[in-house]
């Protein structure tokens, strides 16, 4: 089976430009590179959103929304399983459509365009509990050429609300019991704390040699507008060494793809584990499944994004990494499982 996977950085409430974007991204995919694409949540739209009134424009109908469409046409050009994250709008009563819910869903398209299923997001993590209702349940499908097919939507990988005791092991028990050979996630995945913040932050001068420095530099421009200082211990001589211990752009390219690195692994190595239940089976023979994440880029409010897309195959004998993307980069993962 051939697997991608698009990494993508969308811009928040950008809809058609990420669409463009994504398209741009997967051009040189032809019918015979690929059997299954899968993309972010919310792939097109974002990810942080605030509040109902904030995402309610760019809420999508399941079957005729600009994520579902864009995936129905490109099933329908790679003659390919395709499944594609976005902001769902349910009518509940169609003689009102005032009664409405949202979900955070996921798009899952057969190769003639069709629509197999929506599944909305189980697991809400607290940016969802904003605006979105709960989806009903986890799910797994019979899918003729696939096997059975299972679902996810980042949050649901981890324990209900973080309360639930984390050896339960909701998500991968369900996929085990219900023997999901392909299991398809989609995912909004960050780092789970504040982005780093960008503002160049300097000791707090505390001589008056200092304190001229600091004038001189705001006046020649070089402390940029909301640049500032901040409360250091150390004394003047920290100062006076700063410009020999500043990075060189080599020094500085370097330890971030050094942090990007050891993010990466973080991030594999926490998925795997919470695939445990695939490698402590009993029955025999052991059920065997692939997991396929697809993960976004980028910051939105403070939220850095990890990106790390990969394929795993999960067996009784532990997990084995297929393949994989950088934690910071846009990119199309393929894996020939």
């Amino acid at each position: 089976m051939k697997i991608c996977c698009l990494q993508l950085e969308p811009k928040l409430g950008q809809v058609q430009e990420n669409i463009n974007h994504a398209t741009d991204m997967i051009a040189h995919l032809k019918p015979e590179d690929v059997d299954v694409l899968v993309l972010p949540e919310m792939a097109f739209t974002g990810y942080v959103f605030k509040s109902k009134d904030h995402i309610r424009p760019y809420l999508e109908d399941s079957k005729t929304g600009p994520s579902v469409t864009w995936a129905m046409a490109q099933a329908i050009r790679l003659n390919a399983h395709v499944v594609v994250g976005y902001p769902e709008r349910r009518v509940v009563n169609p003689s009102d459509p005032t009664k409405e819910q949202f979900y955070n869903s996921i798009a899952f398209v057969s190769p003639t365009g069709q629509l197999l299923t929506t599944y909305a997001k189980h697991f809400l993590y607290y940016t969802d509990e904003n605006w979105a209702e709960e989806g009903p349940a986890f799910e797994s499908i019979h899918v003729p050429g696939l096997g059975q097919v299972g679902f996810g939507i980042c949050m649901d990988v981890n324990p209900y609300r973080f309360q639930s005791a984390f050896q339960e092991m909701e998500f991968s028990t369900f996929h085990l019991k219900h023997k999901s050979d392909l299991i398809l996630c989609s995912m909004a995945w960050n780092k789970g704390e504040e982005a780093p913040k960008k503002e160049k932050v300097l000791p707090k001068p505390k001589s008056e040699k200092s304190k001229a420095r600091l004038a001189k530099a705001k006046a020649q421009g070089e402390l940029g507008e909301g640049e500032g200082v901040a409360e250091d211990e150390d004394d003047d001589e920290d100062w006076e060494d700063e410009e020999s211990d500043e990075e060189t752009t080599e020094e500085k390219a370097l330890r971030l793809e050094e942090e990007a690195q050891k993010l990466r692994y973080e991030t594999i190595q926490y998925w795997a584990l919470r695939m445990s239940p695939f490698y402590d089976q009993k029955s025999k023979p052991p059920h065997k499944a692939h997991i396929v994440i697809a993960n976004r880029i980028g910051t939105e409010d403070g939220n850095l994004f990890v990106g790390s897309s990969c394929v795993m195959h999960l067996t009784s004998e532990g997990p084995r990494l297929c393949g994989v993307l950088s934690a910071n980069t846009e990119g199309v993962l393929k894996v020939h499982t």
